[in-house]
């Protein structure tokens, strides 16, 4: 059978579709996006923001690639910063040993940022919950391991450095406005296509699974295939977030791709909200950009740090983008309300 009958859709009778005004506001989001990303790569002139601006591009390309991991199949991942590293350092091995470009480089990261995700996909999505989380939480462990004690590739804890070179050809990203623009289109692409993965059968199926195993099995959905595939997507972003961010600070070292960084992207995606890559753009800008407000404060910034995320996971359950989604409804239905509807409910009582 096939995995499209995950999609389990509804009677015709109960089914509604969007409104043409959504359709329209569906398709204009991706422009509005890429004014919003050239508006921020030319209009901020503090550097070291601009600078901010740009790690936050790349995080949230991390983050909508663990929403589909996450968010749509439900599978646990504390490994992603071992893809994070395996794409940063095939991009600065590639550029420093063998002189490649930098465009071709990232595009060969994130082929084996992919591969790696499908080869430890596969044995390793037959457990589920914690028993995956352990897996995963070990894997970034071994890669740590592995870029520190092979100096002879990695150059061991000294890192690589000088990782600069040409996107193609004579074509250079020379200011910081140029990475902000070229991650930034990078970026909605990023959102583009996890949108239409979770709209697609395949993030259908994704959603079965997630909301139960068992039924979705019995609809006739591939557990395996739907998992491994999820977990192969966020492998590659993550492993295309990390290439980018070589290329872009030109130095990596082991000491980047800890297990606090892997503990950040799935934070980013729970805090913004599991439940749209939205809440994942959203978490990912947030938790950038949040430490770098709190630093004015010194040594409480950690503290306060600490203290805001215990409270969004506590009382906003279903994150930032759930509850402005609440919200967006409430309001639409207050301004939908007939006047004198209520009264006329009380007179029919």
């Amino acid at each position: 059978m096939n995995v499209a009958t995950a999609a389990m859709k509804s009677p015709p009778s109960t089914r509604v579709g969007p409104s043409r005004l959504q359709r329209i506001g569906a398709w204009l989001i991706w422009p509005i996006l890429l004014v919003v990303v050239l508006a921020v790569a030319l209009g901020i002139d503090n550097n070291y923001w601009l600078q901010v601006a740009v790690s936050a591009e790349i995080m949230v390309i991390a983050a909508v690639g663990l929403y589909v991991t996450f968010g749509l199949s439900g599978q646990v991942s504390l490994g992603q910063a071992a893809f994070y590293a395996i794409g940063g350092y095939s991009t600065g091995l590639l550029v420093t040993n063998l002189s490649f470009d930098l465009g071709p480089a990232i595009l060969v990261a994130v082929l084996v940022s992919t591969v790696a995700g499908l080869l430890i996909g596969i044995p390793s999505l037959r457990l589920k919950g914690h028993y995956l989380a352990l897996v995963t939480l070990g894997l970034g462990q071994v890669v740590a391991l592995i870029l520190i004690n092979w100096s002879w590739l990695t150059g061991g804890a000294l890192g690589v450095r000088d990782i600069v070179a040409p996107l193609f050809g004579s074509f250079e990203l020379v200011t910081v406005s140029d990475w902000a623009i070229f991650i930034g289109i990078l970026m909605v692409a990023a959102i583009y296509f996890v949108q239409m993965v979770r709209t697609s059968t395949y993030g259908r199926a994704m959603q079965a699974v997630r909301d139960s195993d068992v039924a979705a099995a019995a609809m006739g959905v591939s557990l395996k295939h739907v998992k491994v595939l999820a977990f192969t997507i966020g492998a590659a972003f993550a492993g295309l977030a990390g290439a980018l961010n070589a290329g872009f600070i030109t130095y990596i070292s082991p000491g980047t791709y800890n297990l606090a960084l892997s503990v950040s992207m799935l934070a980013m995606v729970v805090i913004g909200g599991a439940k749209s890559p939205w809440g994942a753009v959203i978490g990912a800008v947030l938790l950038t950009f949040l430490p770098e407000v709190l630093r004015g404060v010194q040594e409480y910034y950690l503290l306060i740090y600490g203290v805001i995320m215990l409270l969004m996971v506590a009382f906003v359950p279903g994150g930032i983008w759930g509850l402005i989604r609440d919200g967006i409804g409430w309001a639409v239905g207050q301004i939908r309300r007939k006047p004198g509807r209520r009264d006329t409910e009380e007179v029919a009582r």
